[in-house]
Order: structure tokens, then sequence, then C-alpha cells
């Protein structure tokens, strides 16, 4: 499919997953990142997936393809809800139902709230119900998803200073963070490498690398493929439309990460 009409397809996903964010912000343990929140990529579902609530085997899950939220107990699926035809709300209510049925404490479960103008507007915000869609853009949107994680895998693998893969439920991008500490927190640098499925920069997925602090805009070095984003964010981004062949995303990873840490000189 054309990675430029997926915009809806993607919106109604950013919206899906909260339900996971919810819970992990009122269930899980505070991470000093705030990681709670996040979500992961489960290619054996496939679909997204939460950490387990602590203190239980249980999981929420949002599988694309149907649009459909799930919750799992040691792995297997015991409760499930089509979201076609319902509201935001009505939806958290479900979870939060389900859940109480397996012990689980859900008073403090609440959507998330974002600042203004920093989160997609759709009439769901408003108390629209999820329009059963298009699976097949749904599909095509996971797919970046599924395509990304082994490569983010890697990039954990071997750097040591990268962090945990995690799915942020605010930008709905997939990413790992590396830290290089430094004697005081102005010293701290910071390499990011992910996707977004797509957001008010580009209108389709993308790849991105940003090096932080960023880089002068001046003096920054040519990249083999991408370009280098520099309105209000710095970094190298690859979009889906320039993909050419299989390889091109791996292959831009890894020499833009080398040429990143050289800029960061780490």
């Amino acid at each position: 499919m054309n990675p430029q009409d997926l915009v809806s397809d993607r919106i109604q996903l950013h919206y899906a997953v909260q339900f996971i964010a919810a819970t992990g912000a009122a269930l899980g343990k505070p991470q000093p990142d705030g990681s709670q929140v996040s979500l992961d990529w489960d290619e054996s579902l496939p679909g997204f997936i939460s950490k387990p609530i602590p203190e239980t085997q249980v999981k929420l899950a949002l599988l694309p393809d149907s649009l459909t939220s799930v919750i799992l107990k040691d792995g297997v699926a015991i409760a499930t809800l089509p979201l076609a035809g319902q509201t935001m709300q009505q939806a958290l209510d479900w979870h939060k139902a389900e859940l109480a049925k397996l012990g689980v404490a859900t008073d403090a479960i609440k959507l998330l709230e974002y600042p203004p103008d920093d989160f997609p507007d759709h009439p769901l915000a408003t108390g629209a119900t999820f329009a059963p869609g298009n699976a097949a853009g749904r599909e095509a949107v996971a797919a970046y998803f599924a395509h990304t994680r082994p490569l983010l895998a890697k990039i954990v693998a071997e750097h040591p200073a990268a962090a945990a893969i995690a799915i942020w439920p605010h930008h709905f991008d997939m990413a790992t963070l590396m830290t290089y500490s430094g004697k005081t927190e102005a010293d701290t640098k910071y390499l990011g490498v992910g996707l977004s499925p797509g957001d008010p920069s580009y209108a389709e997925p993308y790849w991105y690398i940003t090096p932080y602090p960023y880089p002068d805009l001046s003096d920054l070095p040519t990249l083999s493929a991408g370009k280098w984003h520099t309105d209000h964010w710095v970094g190298a981004v690859l979009t889906a439309s320039e993909i050419q062949q299989d390889t091109d995303v791996a292959s831009f990873i890894d020499k833009t990460v080398s040429i990143a840490k050289q800029i960061l000189s780490v």
C-alpha cells in the first residue's frame, strides 16, 4: 500500500493502544524513564502487547488486523473485545470490568492525557466510535513495527548503552535510546533510534536517528541514505517512500548510527 495512505488506519491504532498505556500507568511499577506506560510488539500474536501487570500473569494486547483488544493470562486469551462500534470510554470500561474479574484493582485506570496539539486529533477523542476501517491498512501499519523490531533488537544487543525497546503511546513510536552518561547531566549524550508510523512531521512511516545534543546545522555530515530533518528537531530520517529494497532500512540504521556516534564523539 502507498505509505501515505495509512494515516487513518494509523490513528485508529494509536487510539486503540491507549487502553494498554492506561493500565500500565495505573498498575505498572514506576520506572525512571516512565516506561511503565509503554508497550511492545509481539510477533507471536501478532500484535501490540503490554508488560505483565505486577503480581499477575495478566497482559493486555491489541490485534491490529481485526482491531481487537485482548486480555491474556499465562499467555492465553481469556477475554476479547472487537473495538469497532465502541467509544473510548466504553472500551475502557470493558477493560476495567474484565480485569476486575481477575482480582485486579482497576479504580485508578484512566485514559492518559497529553499536551494539546501533541496527540492526533480525531473524533474518537470526543465520543465517536472505532470504525471497522481497513484491515489491510492496519496490517500494513503493523508490518512496519514487525519489520523494525528485530533491527532495533540488533542495536540493543550490540550497544550496551541502549535501553530496552519500547513503543511509546504518546507518539506511537518504537525506539531504543542510548545514553552516554557524563560527569553531569549537562554532559550526558543521547542517541535515539526508532520508527514512527507517521506524525505531523511526516504523513507516512519513517525511521529516525536522533543524536542529542543536536549537531550544528551548518556542519551536518552527508548521509548515504535518507536526509536530515531540521524542523523543531534534528535527526536523520528515512521515509517509507524512499525504500527501494528490503535491506535499505537495516543499512540506513547501521550506517547512520555510526555517523551519529561520530557526531557525539561516543
